[in-house]
């Protein structure tokens, strides 16, 4: 008969141990999982932001299209919008002058916006809405990045290999 109970009680203690685990592993970052794909998409970007050289920013290959300049701002803006919108602190589109950073400038800005972009998934509930909201940041950036890439090309620079 002890050892029935001291047998029961060892499998609640156990329960509820294992109870508790699941518990805590279930609050942990659920969008862990993402830092590195988002972590390569900054990597990535600003590499390709560096390959082109300072004096070339101002470059476009038609006169219809953003500068190499633009086409950064535009990519590191959006991710402080996007940012705020998964937040749920949205502000409003305006990014005025495209052209007005430099290179290191820009450089800096989108590896901040990145890293507080990953910050704030890392930190996130999961949800379908709020992921698909993040793939649709990295759809938004993978596409700009590309045009930089042909950017890169026309002016006969290779592009950093994909990553």
């Amino acid at each position: 008969m002890k050892n029935q109970n001291l047998c029961k009680k060892l499998f609640l203690i156990l329960l509820l141990g294992l109870s508790l685990q699941l518990t805590l592993q279930a609050q942990e970052n659920e969008y862990e999982f993402l830092k590195g794909p988002l972590t390569t998409a900054k990597d990535f970007t600003v590499e390709v932001f560096d390959a082109m050289p300072s004096e070339d920013y101002s470059f476009k290959p038609t006169e219809d299209v953003r500068t190499f300049a633009a086409q950064a701002y535009h990519i590191a803006y959006s991710l402080e919008w996007f940012s705020n919108q998964l937040k749920g602190k949205p502000i409003q589109w305006a990014p005025g002058d495209e052209n007005d950073m430099n290179k290191d400038e820009l450089i800096k800005y989108v590896t901040e916006q990145f890293d507080t972009l990953i910050e704030i998934v890392i930190n996130s509930e999961q949800s379908g809405q709020f992921t698909a909201g993040v793939l649709g940041v990295l759809r938004h950036n993978s596409h700009h990045r590309g045009q930089m890439v042909t950017y890169l090309r026309t002016n006969g620079i290779a592009p950093p290999a994909y990553k």
